[in-house]
């Protein structure tokens, strides 16, 4: 491409257009690397924020247990710096999809903690285990476990609920 003309009446509009070009693309570079790299005192911007946070499945791992007939206990290991609230617990069971009836927890106390979103809540650090009473007629064939759950990070990013569903032979 020819940025400047040999004839003069061009000269000056090329000498304009790169001059607007080069100003474009300068702004343009300056704002998409303040926008990685965050500002002075924001602690790194949203691609280095998202970098420090860890996957859904990686924050809350989980795994379920069958410790005695009728009893099944869904245990977590939550990340450091993680945390899952005790209020967004749901469980359910059923045969399919479309059969599923809710189960009341045994959930541990958790630990008192005010959000800006939900209030005054509780939350549980590092470990926790819900245990379900599986209901005498579902006990001698396949069910499907429905778990929802929710959690946040210290560093200010909540997680959307989440859902898992886990095929469970007795």
């Amino acid at each position: 491409m020819q940025i400047c003309n040999a004839a003069t009446g061009q000269r000056t509009a090329s000498y304009l257009l790169a001059l607007i070009c080069l100003f474009l693309t300068t702004s343009l570079g300056v704002v998409t690397g303040a926008y990685a790299q965050g500002l002075p005192g924001s602690g790194g911007g949203l691609l280095a924020q998202q970098s420090q946070f860890l996957p859904v499945d990686e924050a809350f791992i989980f795994y379920t247990s069958l410790p005695e007939q009728g009893i099944v206990v869904v245990h977590w290991t939550v990340a450091p710096d993680y945390y899952l609230y005790r209020e967004k617990f749901a469980f359910a069971l059923g045969t399919d999809t479309d059969s599923m009836e809710a189960l009341e927890a045994e959930l541990p106390a958790g630990v008192a903690h005010h959000d800006e979103f939900f209030g005054d809540v509780e939350v549980y650090y590092g470990q926790v285990a819900a245990r379900l009473q599986i209901p005498q007629g579902m006990q001698t064939s396949p069910i499907l476990l429905m778990i929802e759950y929710q959690g946040c990070s210290e560093l200010g990013l909540c997680y959307p609920p989440q859902r898992r569903e886990i095929e469970l032979s007795l």
